[in-house]
């Protein structure tokens, strides 16, 4: 498909680029590009086409600016979802080829695994409450979509833009509190001093 087309430089560059330039790159670096490309095409695949979603036919002043406006068409996120599956499959395969490194210590956790989950929580909840402003904005005018309309002054919906920057925000300040409150609980602390015993004293000794 053309909108595919000029991904076809980008997958033979590296091969292009390695038989003039000598270049060596670790495992983990080509695992963390491949990580950096999910989540652009991620954000790619879930630009919407306008910040308020009603019909086929928006406003001019609700769509997206012209110069931004080619990440909302199909050709985009079709890329994106291609790249999406790319670094999958690449991934799958160098972490398979890992070799695995040191000793398997089980009841130890490392310290940036708590992060990790948290983060994880992170985009749950992130998610969650962009999908929930995306639903209300979805039926906005209606109790029931194309149904049973509301036109009263109850009705109002945030637009899109507004939601994000708010459920964003305080998604951010609830990441730092409880990562502030990790790093409290898990920072390594020291053993108190003990006072030295006294050595026993024979029976009738003064």
């Amino acid at each position: 498909p053309t909108s595919l087309a000029f991904l076809l430089p980008l997958l033979l560059a590296p091969f292009l680029v390695g038989r003039f330039i000598p270049l060596t790159v670790s495992a983990r670096t080509v695992i963390k590009v491949g990580f950096l490309m999910v989540v652009v095409g991620d954000a790619i695949w879930l630009t919407p086409h306008g910040f308020v979603p009603t019909g086929a036919k928006l406003v001019a002043e609700l769509e997206l600016p012209s110069d931004w406006n080619f990440l909302a068409l199909m050709p985009a996120k079709n890329s994106a979802a291609f790249t999406l599956v790319f670094v999958t499959v690449v991934n799958y395969v160098i972490y398979n080829r890992a070799i695995s490194q040191g000793t398997i210590v089980w009841g130890k956790i490392d310290f940036a695994s708590q992060f990790v989950l948290v983060f994880l929580a992170f985009s749950a909840i992130w998610t969650m409450g962009l999908m929930g402003a995306v639903r209300s904005l979805l039926r906005k005018y209606y109790h029931t979509y194309n149904l049973l309309p509301d036109f009263t002054a109850e009705s109002f919906t945030p637009t899109l833009s507004y939601s994000a920057w708010w459920i964003t925000a305080i998604t951010v300040v609830f990441y730092a509190v409880v990562s502030f409150a990790i790093l409290v609980t898990l920072r390594p602390s020291d053993s108190k001093g003990h006072a030295p015993e006294g050595s026993p004293v024979p029976a009738g000794a003064k």
